[in-house]
């Protein structure tokens, strides 16, 4: 399995635990070593913000199972400034770097003015359009913006991963036309998550990804402790049983498509 989606570089701080970097890789070179032991093969680490990426691509050269992908998060968007693209592109020329994300909106939080949020959406997928690098792409009540700034940027060029969805199935349906891959996490698993798993039994597994995302949204039954790259097959399986089909199908199909989106 490829967990599409961890945030490795903060899991172990989770519970806001001061800790060293060099005491982080460590702890982070454990949790891969579970997370081998449990079938996960390789995992993309997106960025979120500037004071991360250097960390991130030390990651990437530290453990060869690591990918990438450089962005900044909505939530980060307020730092988004004259210079942020080449400042950006200069982090993606690094070899492991996959994708651009992760990027987005989300007005659920309004951390960053939406205003910012939505230039340093459109700025980034132009570079990633640039640089022929498929894009994560978070979005958080905020869909009908996320889609029109999709579109009038041609992100369909490009293509690819709705991160962590939660939108309707006219926004999974309307991504996929765009050449987006619809991924799911741990929230599949929620007793309250009706609604996102009939959506998902309407996604053909060949635009389906699993991800945990990482130290957040652990699927049950891990639900409210940290989560870990290990915790994906829980998503898998939730799959397996939404679709009526055996593991080994999901984990095939999924795994496949991670490999063609990154191309790992």
């Amino acid at each position: 399995m490829i967990d599409s989606h961890c945030h490795l570089d903060m899991i172990p701080s989770w519970g806001n635990k001061e800790i060293s970097w060099e005491e982080k890789k460590r702890e982070i070179e454990e949790i891969l070593e579970k997370a081998a032991l449990a079938g996960i093969d390789k995992v993309l680490n997106p960025g979120v913000a500037w004071e991360d990426m250097e960390n991130l691509l030390d990651l990437g050269k530290s453990f060869p199972r690591v990918f990438l992908a450089v962005g900044i998060h909505p939530h980060e968007a307020k730092t988004w400034e004259e210079g942020s693209i080449e400042k950006l592109k200069e982090f993606a020329k690094d070899p492991k770097v996959r994708a651009i994300g992760e990027i987005g909106l989300d007005y659920h939080y309004d951390l960053s003015p939406r205003e910012a949020m939505q230039r340093a959406f459109s700025e980034q997928i132009e570079l990633a359009i640039f640089l022929k690098l498929p894009l994560i792409v978070h979005s958080r009540e905020a869909h009908e913006d996320t889609l029109r700034i999709l579109q009038s940027s041609h992100a369909e060029e490009i293509g690819g991963i709705m991160h962590c969805f939660s939108g309707s199935l006219d926004l999974a349906r309307a991504a996929m036309k765009l050449n987006f891959d619809i991924s799911f996490s741990g929230s599949l698993t929620f007793a309250n998550a009706t609604r996102l798993r009939e959506i998902a039994k309407n996604i053909p597994l060949e635009k389906t990804l699993i991800e945990t995302d990482a130290p957040y949204m652990a699927p049950v039954p891990f639900r409210g402790k940290r989560c870990e790259p290990a915790y994906v097959v829980k998503v898998a399986e939730k799959l397996a049983e939404i679709h009526s089909v055996p593991l080994e199908e999901v984990i095939e199909k999924t795994t496949r498509n991670a490999e063609r989106i990154f191309r790992i």
